[in-house]
């Protein structure tokens, strides 16, 4: 076997456990939406458990790719390929985290028994994770294209967020919601919104590790 074949197959190890760590991510926020919609603080105290295994995935990464480099010394397409890695597992984490924030904001807004809800956070959601799995798509199939397509749909998750603001603030005009249900749901919407600008990130990184171009 090669020294080539080698360090290919170590690149393909470092491709499978960023899907990984993304599918996990994804997975996180759909449970932490679902904790918020059910007040099931149950799932949401999981979630939050569930975030170290974010982290442990970003150690791994972080170690392989230092390895990878202090091993191998690659240049050009190779280089970036692995500098795209480090940046694109950073934006997972902190996708991993705001899941987390939001099983937490779960916890908090179960103490005010409040009702009231805005169908477009789960809306937000579904785009989110959908921009997650394109991102990485894009990245395992060195496909510009849908890396662009992702960038493009964060202006769908912006729109969403500003119709929940304005349909909070006037839900607190016509009092039809609890002042700090309201704050924790648009809080839950923010981290949202920051989910799809990382989702972005990780696109963009992906065009970088094909093109050598950064947006």
């Amino acid at each position: 076997m090669t020294q080539r074949t080698n360090f290919d197959k170590e690149l393909d190890r470092l491709k499978l456990t960023l899907v990984e760590m993304a599918e996990l991510v994804s997975a996180n926020i759909k449970e932490g939406l679902s904790s918020f919609l059910k007040m099931d603080t149950e799932i949401a105290e999981a979630n939050i458990k569930k975030d170290k295994l974010v982290n442990e995935y970003e150690q791994t990464i972080e170690k392989d790719c230092l390895r990878i480099i202090q091993r191998e010394q690659p240049v050009a397409k190779d280089l970036r390929f692995i500098t795209s890695v480090l940046k694109m597992v950073t934006d997972l984490e902190r996708i991993g985290d705001h899941a987390a924030d939001i099983a937490k904001m779960t916890i908090f807004m179960e103490k005010t028994h409040s009702s009231f809800f805005v169908n477009d956070i789960e809306e937000m959601t579904t785009v989110c994770q959908k921009m997650i799995k394109q991102a990485i798509e894009a990245f395992i199939s060195t496909d510009k294209e849908i890396a662009s397509a992702v960038i493009e749909t964060d202006d769908i998750v912006d729109d969403l967020f500003e119709s929940t603001k304005a349909k909070v603030a006037e839900a607190i005009r016509n009092k039809k919601v609890d002042a700090d249900f309201a704050l924790y749901l648009m809080m839950v919407a923010k981290y949202l919104e920051r989910i799809g600008d990382h989702a972005v990130n990780i696109a963009e990184w992906v065009i970088y590790s094909i093109t050598g171009e950064r947006l």
